[in-house]
């Protein structure tokens, strides 16, 4: 029996890259709970075939995936699972026999469309092995999901995830539509009167490929997380933590064409409130339906991913500057933003606060979004807690 005193035995699968801290985290959270550790299923295995998940439709069966992060030959084999999708975009594309000479090139944003694609597609075929009752109120039917397969793949793409917020009357910065291309951004931005936009791969993560761009008649400027590099007559692009900032309309031109070929999600560049002297925006955790671990980050950019060299805020601070009743609501927002993948147990949705301290705006959902070493609710972990809300759910 566990510390919840819920005797009903959970078996609990993890498809993960084994080497990934992520899986540590989850591991000690079951331990907490003196649980079996979760049988783990790497990615290589499961993408290879070389096991299904068909071997786990007995009841009572809970699967995870993570994220398939920080591993080449995962993303090589997700890319070319993508190549026979069916899509109508302009996006690059790259052989299955051409992917496996691939070599690892540090940074280098490689052939983003094609990997969603092939991400989709294997998320879909991994749901289709499971053809059992999910998990009803807790009644055990079946085998069940921490994060839904369809509900990952929405919330991998930027483009349909804004659309669903805006559909259901979740503030959204104002979206430029569909942009094609440089040119194309320049003429909706004048046509919608709007200076200033960020520029997002569709798929991207962790900053990846995010220019924020302004431009009027006298000046423009893109600030970026990518170094554009010319090699061979070709422009390649790469993921830095430098922050860039061009001004010459030959490399912005460059930068914004690749990018809007592999698809982007472009939305107006709102102002944000500021903290400790800088902007910043929340990374705000949903579990089960409430909004619980938050971290502050602060941005010495338009950026404020903290891998980028930005720092934690003071969350204390922030709360006593939004006051109670504008932070109930903001939490709110984020739990409505959840609401709308009711099959996931959780995901980490990104709020901005603009400098009245009472608008806000949700800028993107993340289904991998819980990972805040050191940050607890309750005095757990996002991970504990979503371990906790699992065994809550299955007391009957």
């Amino acid at each position: 029996m566990n510390k919840n005193g819920n005797n009903k035995m959970l078996n609990f699968i993890a498809i993960a890259n084994p080497e990934n801290r992520r899986l540590g985290f989850l591991q000690q959270a079951f331990s907490h709970f003196n649980l079996p550790p979760a049988t783990v299923i790497p990615y290589t295995d499961l993408i290879a075939g070389k096991q299904t998940l068909e071997q786990f439709k007995a009841p009572n069966t809970i699967i995870r995936f993570d994220s398939p992060e920080r591993d080449f030959d995962i993303d090589k084999a997700i890319i070319a699972a993508g190549f026979a999708v069916p899509d109508d975009g302009q996006h690059q594309r790259i052989s299955p026999a051409e992917v496996v000479k691939l070599e690892f090139d540090k940074g280098r944003i490689c052939y983003p469309r094609q990997w969603y694609l092939g991400w989709r597609h294997l998320l879909q075929q991994w749901l289709q092995q499971l053809p059992v009752p999910l998990f009803a109120d807790g009644e055990g039917l079946g085998v069940g999901f921490m994060n839904h397969p369809e509900d990952i793949a929405v919330m991998f793409d930027k483009p349909a995830c804004h659309e669903k917020f805006r559909r259901h009357n979740i503030p959204v910065p104002r979206s430029l539509g569909k942009i094609h291309s440089y040119d194309h951004l320049r003429e909706q931005m004048e046509k919608q009167e709007i200076e200033r936009v960020f520029v997002k791969l569709s798929h991207g993560s962790a900053a990846s490929g995010v220019v924020a761009y302004q431009a009027n008649s006298k000046f423009e400027s893109a600030i970026t997380t990518v170094e554009r590099v010319r090699e061979n007559g070709e422009t390649l692009l790469y993921n830095s933590r430098k922050i860039r900032n061009y001004t010459r309309r030959e490399e912005i031109t460059d930068v914004i064409n690749i990018l809007t070929a592999e698809g982007v999600q472009v939305e107006e560049w709102l102002p944000k409130a500021r903290l400790q002297g800088c902007g910043f925006d929340v990374r705000v955790v949903v579990i089960n339906g409430k909004a619980q671990h938050i971290v502050v980050r602060l941005g010495k950019s338009p950026m404020t991913n903290l891998h980028l060299g930005n720092e934690r805020g003071n969350s204390q601070e922030l709360l006593e500057k939004v006051g109670a009743e504008n932070w109930e609501a903001m939490k709110h927002t984020c739990e409505q933003a959840a609401k709308l993948f009711p099959s996931s147990l959780y995901c980490g949705v990104d709020l901005l606060i603009l400098p009245d301290w009472k608008q806000h705006t949700i800028l993107e959902i993340n289904a991998f979004g819980d990972l805040l070493p050191g940050i607890l609710w309750n005095g757990m972990d996002t991970y504990t807690s979503e371990v906790k809300a699992i065994l809550e759910r299955n007391i009957k």
